[in-house]
């Protein structure tokens, strides 16, 4: 899931004003093309992804479908997306049916034009890289209240796209839609994919457990849900207290919903939970951790979990390259780029 603050001060100032500021380090861009003279080239590629657009009355039947995730969310969810105290997940169902959009044929020429046919399968091709096959990728439409106003999540091969999305200048639109989608692909192949999903989380030093961890009541509580990130049952080694200890991520809130206007995007309300696997009790500030960030490592300030660390990683290595920027932790970068010359279906 990108939200509309981090997406806005992260991919954009990346890849329009040509600079990122990522824990405190501006990096240059330096090799980027723009994305339409990249359609105008041979788009052939035996990259398998075939995808169709859906209406609003799909999405809305597609959203509702997703029982497991609805199900399980948990009051804190339903009172931050619906700004109001004992929210029920009947009324988030109506706000479903009600946000969900037809695309605009241009919007379709958007996805048309920026995705699969005219961008990402050339780059692949390109480079030599090879991806599981998606063949069953779909786009709907939707005002996005429903996830707090994101630019884009995903439910298994499902792709939500806000319509906010599409707001942005014509110069502009390109790059950002084909970073947006890019990020959201990653969630799509490591849900269908579950040994690209732990490689990928091996470069980054999580391991990934059968199960997922099963949280005390205090612990879930507090947990902010996020369609992206399906499964809580990878860890890491962080050192707290001059201890190591094996941790895995969740993103909190540090209260619950109390008035109409508190958002998790507040700073003061937010927070990147460090909880030791073996005291799933405990929840530390990642501020607090000594060495998250030698652990996420820094090429994103996107941090809340490796899965959409690693996303926009992935994004950046398609999108960007190895020389298209200078990366804090070019490692990363190398490594999905190795990884993906190497896969083998």
């Amino acid at each position: 899931m990108k939200f509309n603050l981090i997406f806005l001060f992260g991919l954009i100032l990346l890849l329009i004003s040509n600079i990122v500021d990522a824990k405190c380090t501006v990096k240059k861009i330096k090799n980027v093309k723009n994305v339409r003279d990249l359609n105008q080239e041979n788009d052939e590629s035996n990259i398998e992804i075939n995808y169709h657009i859906a209406d609003a009355e799909e999405a809305a039947n597609l959203l509702l479908s997703n029982r497991d995730y609805y199900e399980n969310l948990n009051q804190n969810d339903f009172n931050f997306r619906l700004q109001i105290l004992n929210a029920t997940l009947e009324e988030l169902e109506e706000l479903v049916k009600r946000e969900v959009r037809d695309f605009t044929e241009k919007e379709k020429t958007i996805i048309d034009n920026c995705f699969l046919i005219k961008n990402i399968k050339r780059i692949c091709k390109e480079r030599g890289y090879t991806l599981p096959p998606l063949n069953d990728i779909v786009f709907a439409k939707t005002t996005s209240r429903e996830e707090y106003g994101s630019n884009a999540y995903t439910h298994g091969t499902e792709i939500y796209l806000g319509e906010t999305l599409f707001e942005m200048e014509d110069e502009y639109l390109d790059i950002y839609v084909n970073g947006i989608i890019s990020h959201e692909i990653f969630h799509c192949l490591t849900r269908k994919y579950p040994n690209f999903r732990r490689d990928m989380y091996s470069i980054i030093g999580f391991t990934i457990v059968e199960k997922d961890f099963e949280f005390p009541k205090e612990t879930a509580d507090r947990i902010i849900s996020n369609p992206d990130v399906e499964h809580h049952n990878s860890y890491a080694t962080f050192e707290i207290n001059g201890e190591k200890k094996d941790c895995t991520l969740i993103f909190t809130t540090v209260r619950p919903f109390e008035k109409e206007g508190d958002s998790f995007f507040d700073t003061d309300l937010q927070m990147t939970g460090v909880v030791p696997i073996n005291d799933l009790y405990t929840i530390y500030d990642a501020n607090d951790v000594s060495n998250f960030w030698d652990v996420l490592e820094s090429n994103t300030l996107y941090a809340i979990d490796p899965e959409e660390t690693l996303a926009d990683n992935f994004m950046y290595t398609i999108i960007m390259g190895l020389d298209g920027m200078d990366y804090s932790t070019p490692r990363i970068i190398e490594s999905i780029d190795a990884y993906l010359k190497s896969y083998k279906l």
